[in-house]
């Protein structure tokens, strides 16, 4: 299926759940309120669904990293500078669209997007903002990791004109690792604690070498999957989210484990290194706070229908 046909289906807003957010509106407009209800619950039916899927997809596939990429590379475009949406970036589904995933820090996310596509088939009235959010916060739980606070009701954009431009997501070996992670994050609304806390989701995951320029082509750890073989993960059970990340970056004594500059600089940065040295001693604290970092990431530069989100708990 052409890259441009797949990124455009499911757009079109003819699902009872759509119909039912239009029902919504115009009884708020004559003063009506008791379709509210009704509209929430359909559409947190659909979610649960959606989240069914993506367990279901997660076991089979094991592809929990990638779909930590997806939501976080969506949301990653926010920039608290910039108050008009969606020229603000941030969660709105606009990884969906070719122009996006062809910037170079989404090198390979289009296989995300082709993995949770009959999700967004299967359950139409699921935004692409919504399901990108739910796919990742669902593989973080789902391989050992917190219960991330998570809402929905995101809003999609509608044209790729509509995209973020390419270079609002850091990158792996920048001159000046600290700076650049404090440039990067900062703009999003995210302080110090929080870019510790979420460089530990590295725990999941490799580098490919032919999409990041980083990493070895495989180690032991990855020669043999799961999944497509090789690349070089940042531990050795890629699947297994847990605190070892900061453990294996602070001791750094296997070669066949990768270490980014901006990993390095976690454990060298005077600020940084306060809460790279806790988490590593302390699973349960980083925990804490990378589900609160977590949800705030999925959240920025979302608007939201209804304003103050679906909860699904």
């Amino acid at each position: 299926m052409a890259v441009h046909h797949l990124l455009r289906r499911g757009v079109s807003g003819g699902s009872p759940l759509h119909q039912l957010r239009g029902r919504l509106l115009a009884s708020q407009e004559l003063g009506w309120r008791q379709l509210s209800s009704a509209a929430a619950g359909e559409a947190a039916a659909e979610l649960r669904g959606a989240r069914e899927d993506v367990k279901q997809l997660l076991k089979t596939t094991s592809c929990h990293p990638i779909l930590v990429r997806l939501g976080w590379h969506d949301a990653g475009t926010y920039d608290k500078n910039i108050a008009e949406w969606p020229k603000c970036g941030g969660a709105n589904g606009s990884l969906r669209f070719e122009i996006e995933l062809k910037h170079g820090a989404n090198a390979g996310l289009v296989n995300a997007l082709k993995l949770v596509q009959p999700i967004k088939d299967k359950f139409s009235g699921v935004t692409y903002a919504d399901l990108f959010q739910l796919a990742s916060a669902t593989a973080i739980e789902e391989a050992g990791g917190p219960k991330i606070p998570m809402i929905y009701g995101r809003v999609d954009i509608t044209a790729p004109e509509q995209c973020p431009p390419e270079g609002r997501l850091p990158a792996a070996g920048p001159p000046s690792p600290a700076e650049h992670l404090r440039e990067v994050f900062y703009r999003m609304g995210l302080n110090d604690k929080e870019i510790v806390a979420l460089s530990g989701a590295h725990t999941l995951g490799r580098a490919r070498p032919e999409r990041s320029g980083w990493g070895k082509p495989e180690t032991k750890y990855t020669k043999d999957g799961p999944g497509a073989p090789g690349g070089q993960s940042w531990t050795s059970q890629w699947l297994k989210f847990d605190n070892s990340y900061f453990k294996d970056v602070r001791e750094r004594r296997d070669q066949d484990l990768l270490v980014l500059p901006t990993d390095a600089v976690l454990f060298e940065d005077s600020s940084f290194k306060v809460y790279a040295e806790k988490y590593a001693e302390d699973q349960d604290a980083f925990f804490k706070d990378y589900a609160e970092a977590h949800a705030k990431l999925s959240n920025l530069g979302a608007k939201f229908d209804p304003p103050k989100g679906i909860s699904l708990e």
